[in-house]
C-alpha cells in the first residue's frame, strides 16, 4: 500500500540513507500523496529520491502515481527508459513530470539480451507457487542468478548509482545533485526539456567534468 511504501522511505531516511531508489509503481486509483510527504521528508533529511516514470508508455500511458510529483521537489527525481539505441524505450511512461532518462532496456531491439543485465534472487527458487499442487514446496531466497530485464526500474538505479558517485566527491545536497545531473544531461528527442527524456539521459562524464571533478 502507499502507506507501507511511505513507511518504508520514512524508515530509509531516518537509519542513514543518502540515496533512496524506488523501483516501483502503479497506474491505478488517485494521487500518492503520502508517498509524496515521505519523499519530502527524505529530502529534507538529505536523501536523494530516484523514482522510475512508469512502464505504461506502450498502452494507456498512465502517470506513475508514486512518481508523479517528482518534479514538485527538488532532490527527488522520476527516470525514464531508453534503449541500446539511446532512443526512449517503448514502454517507458512519457508525461511532464518525466526529468531525467537511463538505460533501462529495449528488448525489442535485440530479443532478451536487449535488456539490462542484474543479479537477483533466482525466480525459479522464490515462485514455487507458479509449480502447482504436485511440485509446490517452501520458496527459498538463498540464491541468486542473472536476469536480462527491461523497465523504468532498471534505469532508475543508473541514476542511483550516479547519485552516490556525485555524494563521493563532495555534492551532499539532494537539490544540488539532481540539479547537475540535469544540466549535463545529454539532450534527446525534442531540443531542450522534453515529455519522452526529460532534461536528457544522464551522462556522469560530463557532469564530473563540468563540475571540475575528473579531467
Amino acid at each position: 500500500t502507499d502507506d507501507v511504501v511511505a513507511q518504508g522511505v520514512r524508515y530509509a531516511a531516518d537509519n542513514g540513507a543518502h540515496v533512496i531508489n524506488m523501483s516501483i509503481g502503479r497506474e491505478e486509483g488517485p494521487a500518492a500523496p503520502v508517498i509524496e510527504a515521505a519523499v519530502r521528508y527524505a529530502v529534507s533529511r538529505g536523501a536523494f529520491v530516484v523514482i522510475a516514470a512508469g512502464n505504461d508508455g506502450n498502452g494507456r500511458n498512465r502517470p506513475n502515481r508514486t512518481a508523479e510529483f517528482a518534479t514538485r521537489i527538488d532532490g527527488a527525481v522520476a527516470v525514464a527508459a531508453v534503449g541500446r539505441n539511446l532512443d526512449r524505450a517503448f514502454y517507458s511512461t512519457t508525461g511532464s513530470y518525466v526529468e531525467l532518462s537511463a538505460p533501462g532496456g529495449d528488448q525489442r531491439l535485440s530479443a532478451s539480451d536487449g535488456g539490462i543485465l542484474q543479479q537477483m534472487v533466482d525466480q525459479d527458487l522464490t515462485t514455487t507457487y507458479e509449480l502447482g499442487p504436485a511440485l509446490f514446496r517452501a520458496p527459498r531466497f538463498d540464491a541468486l542468478r542473472y536476469y536480462y530485464l527491461q523497465g523504468t526500474s532498471m534505469a532508475s538505479p543508473h541514476v542511483s548509482g550516479f547519485a552516490a558517485l556525485l555524494r563521493q566527491q563532495g555534492l551532499t545536497s539532494p537539490a544540488a545533485i539532481e540539479a547537475a545531473m540535469t544540466r549535463y544531461a545529454t539532450d534527446r528527442g525534442a531540443s531542450g526539456r522534453d515529455d519522452q527524456y526529460g532534461a536528457g539521459l544522464i551522462n556522469p562524464r560530463a557532469t564530473l567534468r563540468g563540475l571540475g571533478l575528473a579531467r
